[in-house]
């Protein structure tokens, strides 16, 4: 008997899984009294932190098996899977990777899953259904699923097909900041879970050099295994900002993409080294890039009324994604939406920043008494409030033809919305109400 315990898409996806593979399970909310006793495995979704006494209790953590690791079991061996980690942009990579490959191999022959849409156990089951036996996965790991990954190998079925627990071929770690403090112990725990993903790639990882300079400069242990390949400003696999080399060659330029910022640069490099390694052609590679958009909920645009421009950037979820968000717009046109679940994320060096971008915000959720701080400091027009409506109402008020509403919490959706896409779709009903009120 499996329990399956959290809630929200993970929850559903490993329980879709059970059905089609008729497993005997149950379902329990965090909270609920339980006893362990009746189950020989236990899965968790990814929002049940370490603390939780399914993995402190010894007795309880062998029988706690990942999402990924399950999942992978029944997952046809013809796959080639590449996984995407880090703090930020692992969603704006994962995007580009899975549009490279759908350009390259077919819509119908990728999957993009894990944790930016549809979890890794719904992935499989719908290959299991449609029989599809080979092709390409990429997915989107958080610290959180990366955590269990290995956890208990001893998970057996009659109807399984592998023995071993999950492994990717490909691994791409886009950079490593302070993050997730509300879940993890601490800051060498959290990077330890990212590592673990590292240490499950068969074939290439790709690895910002910033991983390994802030590891050092947070007094972190941190060791790559020998099938690396890093990438920054000085390596064969390199750029500018605006040239991107492979193996030191000039391949692609970021100004022929429809990205801007070094960051983006970044991510295309990533994608463009794993594609290499894949060995698809680079002219053809340079086409494709030219005809990827951004990502959805990515600043993405939402609609302009009244001269006032509207930007879903939900996927927002960090310190740093806001600060590439804000940076991405002029002077004093910025009308923001800041805040939501706190993770232990710090955001006061954003101080000079959104004096010099900002012109009014909404403070919103549990951490919006931190930007009301910096907003009262620097005189910023605010309001605090736990109101989405609200919030969009009052940014309306104080905006003028040429402003940019936006909507770039720098925080996760937890609290108040299911996750990202639930706070992006309320965002834009909203804004559809206002514009047609």
């Amino acid at each position: 008997m499996i329990l399956i315990y959290g809630k929200w898409r993970v929850w559903n996806g490993v329980a879709k899984l059970c059905n089609f593979l008729s497993l005997s399970y149950t379902m329990a909310a965090d909270g609920e009294e339980i006893d362990y006793s009746h189950y020989e495995y236990i899965i968790p979704s990814p929002g049940i932190p370490v603390t939780h006494e399914i993995y402190s209790n010894s007795e309880l953590r062998i029988k706690v098996i990942s999402e990924l690791d399950f999942a992978y079991y029944f997952l046809p061996k013809g796959f080639t899977i590449a996984s995407i980690t880090g703090t930020d942009g692992k969603s704006t990579t994962a995007w580009i990777l899975y549009e490279l490959f759908r350009k390259e191999y077919g819509s119908a022959h990728v999957y993009l899953s894990g944790n930016f849409d549809m979890p890794f156990s719904e992935t499989v089951c719908d290959i299991l259904a449609s029989e599809v036996t080979r092709w390409c996965i990429v997915l989107e790991i958080s610290s959180f699923m990366s955590y269990g990954i290995g956890m208990n190998p001893m998970f057996s079925h009659e109807k399984w097909v592998r023995k071993e627990c999950f492994h990717t071929d490909y691994s791409i770690f886009t950079n490593f900041e302070r993050d997730h403090q509300n879940w993890h112990t601490d800051m060498q725990e959290y990077l330890d879970a990212k590592m673990n993903l590292m240490h499950h790639t068969t074939k290439t990882i790709v690895a910002n050099t910033q991983i390994v300079t802030r590891s050092k400069e947070l007094n972190l242990q941190c060791t790559f295994p020998e099938n690396t390949r890093f990438i920054g400003r000085e390596w064969n696999d390199r750029t500018d900002g605006e040239n991107i080399i492979i193996s030191g060659r000039r391949k692609y330029k970021l100004s022929e993409t429809h990205f801007s910022g070094f960051h983006n640069a970044m991510n295309i490099l990533a994608c463009t080294v794993v594609t290499n390694s894949l060995r698809i052609c680079s002219k053809r590679t340079k086409w494709y890039l030219a005809s990827i958009q951004w990502l959805p909920h990515r600043i993405e645009l939402v609609t302009q009324w009244n001269g006032i421009t509207f930007i879903d950037d939900s996927k927002s979820t960090s310190a740093q994604s806001l600060e590439a968000a804000l940076s991405s717009f002029d002077w004093k046109k910025i009308l923001l939406i800041a805040g939501w679940s706190d993770k232990g994320d710090s955001f006061e060096h954003l101080t000079s920043l959104l004096f010099e971008k900002v012109k009014a915000m909404a403070c919103i959720g549990a951490t919006k008494w931190q930007f009301v701080k910096i907003a009262t400091k620097i005189v910023l027009p605010h309001v605090a409030t736990d109101s989405l409506e609200e919030a969009v109402q009052y940014l309306v008020s104080q905006a003028s033809e040429g402003d940019v509403v936006l909507l770039s919490p720098g925080c996760a959706s937890f609290g108040l919305f299911k996750d990202y896409l639930d706070r992006a779709n309320q965002f834009r009903s909203i804004v559809q109400l206002v514009t047609h009120s």
